[in-house]
């Protein structure tokens, strides 16, 4: 038997890798499909330019509705 992996359950990528999309939230961190609403809360991903620290609050797809 075969399953998908869920977005919420990829691991994150490195912000090197992500869209501006991503970054912003607007995008699905794992998949990069446009967010609406159900969005999955991931953490943050980060990067330094000098001294400073830049994190992003990244986001996922909401999972599927439940089969009943």
């Amino acid at each position: 038997m075969v399953t998908a992996a869920l977005c919420q359950d990829a691991p994150l990528p490195s912000v090197d890798r992500c869209t501006w999309d991503q970054t912003a939230g607007r995008a699905c961190i794992a998949c990069g499909r446009q967010l609406t609403t159900g969005a999955v809360p991931r953490g943050s991903v980060s990067t330094t330019v000098g001294a400073r620290v830049i994190a992003y609050e990244v986001w996922s797809c909401p999972p599927p509705p439940a089969v009943t």
